[in-house]
């Protein structure tokens, strides 16, 4: 399975998904037209795409959302599809959907925006599964007996920066309850079973509150697995 990253932060969102027999769009949190630009640029068109699939509602991950909607369907929760006004498929937690050569099961995630989800993705065609989980402080659901081989999982921020900046107490509680850490990462990440990974993205970085380098010695040390970070306008390092 072949993943791109057109943007990865708090600004914007979007990623490629691609099994060798369909593409998906994960998110779709940049401008539609910088959206058709970056597409462009790895020789791709919108209706390249059998959907779309986006997690909550925050303009940085369904900016592009209504725009991406005239041309492919786009699956979300209701929550998600009514405040952001578009016809798609609705998304439900613990339901399972097909979505071209792909399987779809989403779950709910821990954020501060209503009809937030997670998802597993596995191709029909390659066998392989991914784990996307972004905009959430933990997860809730025991996901051990299934076996990931790429994990795309927000590492926002590292708790050591966010206690020694001086930021307000909403901003900071905000964070805490809505975004996970480095720390929460590992964590999370040792409740898997990564015996078939093959790789780790790690997403969704704050742009003053993290360490891409420090954040991707830590995860690929800890785990001996290959680990790349997302870049704030696409690619990775």
């Amino acid at each position: 399975m072949k993943i791109e990253s057109l943007a990865s932060s708090s600004s914007g969102n979007c990623y490629v998904i691609d099994d060798g027999h369909n593409k998906l769009l994960l998110e779709g949190g940049i401008p539609y037209k910088e959206l058709v630009s970056k597409l462009n640029k790895l020789h791709l068109k919108i209706t390249d795409f059998v959907g779309c699939v986006v997690s909550h509602s925050h303009n940085d991950h369904a900016k592009a959302m209504k725009d991406i909607s005239r041309f492919i369907l786009v699956y979300a929760s209701v929550e998600t599809l009514e405040q952001k006004y578009v016809k798609g498929h609705t998304l439900k937690s613990a339901r399972r959907i097909d979505i071209g050569s792909y399987q779809v099961i989403s779950f709910n995630t821990e954020h501060d925006c209503p009809g937030s989800l997670g998802f597993i993705i596995r191709s029909y065609k390659t066998g392989e599964s991914l784990l996307f989980l972004t905009d959430t402080k933990y997860i809730k659901f025991n996901l051990r007996n299934f076996k990931f081989n790429y994990v795309m999982i927000e590492c926002n921020y590292i708790d050591s920066i966010l206690d020694e900046q001086e930021i307000n107490f909403a901003l900071k509680k905000r964070l805490l309850n809505s975004h996970m850490s480095l720390t929460t990462c590992v964590k999370t990440l040792k409740s898997f079973d990564l015996s078939e990974c093959k790789e780790i993205y790690l997403i969704h970085l704050s742009d003053h509150r993290s360490d891409e380098q420090l954040m991707k010695k830590t995860i690929a040390s800890e785990f001996g697995i290959v680990t790349k970070v997302c870049k704030k306008h696409g690619g990775y390092i």
